[in-house]
This record gives structure tokens, sequence and C-alpha cells, in this order.
């Protein structure tokens, strides 16, 4: 959590990193504020391959928020791995892997739209 920002991922890139990830950004905050955007994603030509991570919830949201990032990286992670309090809170991570058919739709969305 936090340690992929952009120095960090060129850092490892001069070490022979082949590809990098973005910090998990929340998919609410970034559809909706654009100072969330701008503090938590700077692109940049030399960081890629890019993968950027999404918490999400609802594939609507998650869209508008990887419609965003699109053309700035090679790939959108969702992630449902994060097994924090907060992720369940947020009702997002490692708590959404039992509701398949939101995971199926988040995908789908993403598949038929990016």
């Amino acid at each position: 959590v936090d340690q992929s920002e952009l120095p960090y991922r060129m850092l490892t890139r001069k070490y022979g990193a082949d590809i990098c990830y973005s910090p998990m950004l929340h998919s609410r905050l970034f559809a909706t504020m654009p100072k969330y955007r701008k503090d938590n994603f700077k692109p940049c030509k030399e960081d890629r391959p890019l993968v950027v991570q999404f918490c999400a919830n609802d594939p609507n949201v998650l869209l508008t928020a990887a419609k965003y990032v699109e053309n700035d990286c090679d790939a959108v992670d969702i992630n449902l791995g994060c097994p924090q309090g907060i992720a369940k809170k947020g009702n997002y991570g490692s708590f959404l892997l039992e509701k398949t058919d939101l995971i199926v739709s988040m995908i789908k969305i993403l598949r038929e739209n990016l």
C-alpha cells in the first residue's frame, strides 16, 4: 500500500523491472475528484508497461475511473486481494471474492469499453 508511486516505479525500472503497478487507487474517488486524480496518478511515457490498480465495487464507477487512465497504461487491475479492514468497510478487495456476479460485471464492462 502506497509504495509504488512514480519515483519508486522509475527506480525499479532502472534496475530491470519489466512491468510496474500503480498504488491501489479508489475508483469512486478517482472517477469523481479531479484533485484525487492529480495527486495520485502522474503519467510518464517512460513508465511503461504500467498496470493501474483500482479498488471498486461498482462497474460503472470503475469504468469511469479506468477511462481516465486508459491511454496512459497497458492494463487495468481490479484489486481483489486486499484483506484490510478498510476494504471490508468499503466492500472491495478480498471481500468481493464471494460476489462473483459483481466481479464478472466489472470485468465485462472494462473488456467491452476499454
